[in-house]
């Protein structure tokens, strides 16, 4: 969706027509990435992508109609899913909605890269247009824009939108409100990591952090740029302090704490519990202090600095996903997010 929010949005000012599809469910494809989106314009080409490009051409005839929301069910076979570069073939559930239904606080968050849910009622009911939840970074409260048609519906509706975006990550759900299929997308900006210390676990975690496409930093000294660019992190994001300087190590984790964001921290137990020492002086209460995942990462067994590079980035996404980081094996969850 952030791919296509501009081009939304100016044609949307220019008073032209715009359709927009996206995956809100599937099954096989071997698990797809959160957040793709496609457009059709009135004028000129459609603009994003679904599946790879597999079913394009079907979902822009499919979502030409005139029903403000509806949903559909696409396939695609095996062969035409393996040449689009997925694992296999499956079967996508796609909403498909007129944008101009859709506040435009909307694009404009995806466009600022805000956390953003959008709600939708898609029983093809013309009254009901979709509820919009901004987390807005300056004021960190939560923006309603539009409604689903009714106060009721609209505050179920936002606590759901909520829930969504305490999940810190691209998502997207159906789910049964009364008579009506309710469709709950949230759409995160990348997440930013930010590692306070230097040396090969640093390194490590940069380069963990890129193949996953986050954006990260390495803070090698503790100054006001980088408190700063801590205080600046969001939920979606992350903070792990490896340097053990008594007079760092604390700073950048009070800072990380005083935002939403996943705070982490290399370090013996005995240096985990000297620098609670120092936070509690700081006046931080131990419930805010618990936050603190450390010593940091999953017990993996690492020993090398890029293997415990995987187990700090894997407790990371359990920590966005809200999941035990246990082996699917052993759970009975979906196993795609």
């Amino acid at each position: 969706m952030r791919e296509i929010a501009g081009r939304v949005r100016e044609e949307l000012a220019a008073g032209r027509s715009v359709r927009v599809g996206r995956v809100v469910d599937f099954k096989g494809f071997g698990g797809r990435r959160a957040g793709e989106a496609v457009a059709v314009f009135q004028n000129g080409p459609a603009s994003g992508s679904l599946l790879g490009g597999a079913a394009d051409a079907a979902i822009a005839a499919s979502i030409a109609g005139t029903s403000p929301a509806v949903l559909f069910e696409l396939g695609v076979g095996d062969n035409d899913a393996v040449a689009a570069g997925l694992a296999c073939g499956g079967v996508a559930t796609v909403l498909a909605s007129d944008a101009a239904t859709i506040p435009v606080e909307l694009w404009t968050a995806l466009e600022h890269g805000w956390p953003v849910a959008l709600v939708t009622r898609a029983d093809g009911d013309a009254a009901s247009n979709p509820l919009v939840l901004v987390d807005a970074p300056a004021t960190r409260t939560i923006e309603r824009h539009g409604s689903l048609g009714d106060a009721a519906a609209d505050e179920e509706a936002f606590q759901t939108g909520r829930q969504a975006l305490r999940l810190g990550r691209d998502s997207a759900q159906v789910q049964l409100q009364g008579s009506s299929r309710i469709v709950v997308e949230a759409y995160f900006p990348t997440t930013t990591l930010v590692v306070v210390g230097e040396g090969q676990l640093a390194d490590a975690l940069a380069a963990q952090g890129a193949l996953l496409g986050w954006s990260t930093a390495i803070a090698s000294t503790w100054n006001d740029a980088s408190a700063e660019r801590v205080r600046s992190l969001g939920r979606p994001d992350a903070v792990v302090v490896l340097s053990h300087d008594p007079e760092v190590g604390p700073l950048a984790l009070a800072a990380g704490l005083a935002t939403g964001c996943y705070v982490g921290a290399l370090g013996s137990r005995h240096t985990q519990s000297a620098r609670r020492e120092t936070l509690r002086a700081y006046g931080l209460d131990d419930d805010v202090i618990d936050r603190i995942h450390g010593p940091v990462g999953l017990d993996l067994g690492a020993r090398t600095p890029e293997e415990t590079a995987v187990a700090v980035v894997g407790e990371i996404l359990a920590h966005r996903s809200g999941r035990s980081a246990a082996s699917l094996r052993s759970s009975a969850g979906p196993i795609n997010g």
